[in-house]
């Protein structure tokens, strides 16, 4: 399998972007047998949480953003999180 180009990135960056959360998370788990996820829901800047998959044997990491737009008054099993971006880089092994 061959790693993915800057112009392959893009077509994934604009697929992933115009689909649900869930259907982006079973792509990028169909992609790439070598795929896996590195975290889940993980707070990396204020008010954002990403999970991101490292797809290996395609040099490329893929990074789903939501932001969650629940009070502090929910419990929380009642967030709501809203699929905003994502974020295509390759790896730092991947030089095309």
């Amino acid at each position: 399998m061959s790693y993915l180009n800057q112009a392959e990135r893009q077509a994934l960056l604009h697929e992933l972007s115009g689909m649900r959360l869930w259907r982006a998370k079973f792509k990028l788990r169909l992609m790439d047998p070598k795929g896996r996820l590195l975290y889940y829901r993980n707070v990396q800047q204020t008010g954002e949480w990403h999970t991101k998959y490292v797809l290996e044997g395609l040099g490329t990491e893929v990074t789903l953003v939501e932001v969650n737009h629940a009070e502090n008054t929910q419990y929380r099993n009642k967030q709501k999180f809203e699929f905003v971006n994502v974020i295509v880089e390759p790896t730092p092994d991947n030089r095309i």
